[in-house]
C-alpha cells in the first residue's frame, strides 16, 4: 500500500522549475522555448523537457506557428483547469487506493 501512495505523490509532483515556467507563462501569456529559457536562464533542451511533461499533465497548452520560423508557443492553462485537473486525478488514485485497501 506505501508503493500505491508514493506513486500517487509522485505522479503530482511538480519541479521548482515547473512553477517558475507555469508562473512565467500567466504573466507574459504566450513564449516560445527560446524565449522561456532565455527569461528564466535555463537551457532550452531542459525547458523542452520539462514543457513536454508540462503539456502531457494538462498544465500548459502549446500551439503552432509560423513567424519565420515553425514551431510552438505555449501559454499556462487557466489556473482553475489546472486545480480540477489535479482534483479529478487525486480522485482516480485515491479509488484505486481504496481498491487495494478493500483486498487486505
Amino acid at each position: 500500500m506505501l508503493k500505491e501512495v508514493a506513486k500517487i505523490i509522485e505522479s503530482l509532483k511538480l519541479k521548482p522549475s515547473d512553477l517558475r515556467i507555469y508562473n512565467l507563462l500567466l504573466e507574459k501569456q504566450e513564449l516560445s522555448v527560446k524565449e522561456i529559457a532565455k527569461e528564466l536562464n535555463l537551457s532550452t533542451r531542459f525547458v523542452r523537457e520539462r514543457l513536454r511533461d508540462l503539456h502531457r499533465r494538462g498544465i500548459i497548452k502549446r500551439k503552432l506557428v509560423e513567424r519565420g520560423w515553425i514551431g510552438y508557443v505555449y501559454r499556462a492553462e487557466e489556473p482553475r483547469v489546472v486545480i480540477n485537473r489535479i482534483k479529478i486525478h487525486l480522485l482516480s488514485e485515491f479509488g484505486k487506493l481504496e481498491k487495494v485497501l478493500e483486498s487486505f
